[in-house]
């Protein structure tokens, strides 16, 4: 008796649906993969845009003179660069908040809209501010946070 080898349809046709499932699997796996990665990513700069914000005001204020305006929407210091005593324009440097409410403006140029609801507080009235505290909000990943920056002049405006 001569008994043909291969497969049957029914058996080409399990193999086929094992393989779509499978296969569907795969794909699945590699969408959530690419989902995760780029939440990962998005974390990754708001995060990074957070310590640049911070930072920036932080390094900004300790190495300030002096706070020559101390406001509710924003301040101004003085770095004393040439360490002349003398005011001049270009040792000003302003850290306001949006007309919006909702950017932390710095030198009038550099923008931060990922910041909102932005508070200043003072410990005395300016000339005399030795310590300022900013609060904003950021939103990460969906979530949104509160942070502070807490920050004392360390450079002494006596000449």
């Amino acid at each position: 008796m001569d008994k043909k080898t291969g497969f049957t349809l029914v058996e080409l046709m399990v193999a086929l649906m094992i393989a779509a499932v499978v296969l569907g699997a795969v794909a699945t796996l590699a969408d959530a993969t690419a989902c995760a990665n780029e939440a990962t990513e998005e974390m990754g700069r708001e995060q990074a845009q957070l310590r640049h914000v911070t930072m920036r005001l932080t390094d900004l204020v300790k190495r300030a003179n002096q706070v020559t305006i101390a406001a509710t929407d924003g301040f101004e210091l003085w770095h004393d660069t040439n360490a002349d005593g003398v005011t001049d324009a270009d040792e000003l440097t302003q850290i306001a908040r949006g007309s919006d409410g909702d950017t932390v403006i710095i030198g009038g140029s550099e923008t931060h809209s990922q910041c909102s609801n932005v508070v200043f507080q003072y410990d005395a009235a300016a000339p005399d501010t030795r310590f300022v505290a900013i609060w904003f909000e950021m939103d990460n990943s969906g979530v949104t946070q509160t942070h502070t920056v807490n920050a004392k002049l360390r450079v002494s405006d006596d000449h």
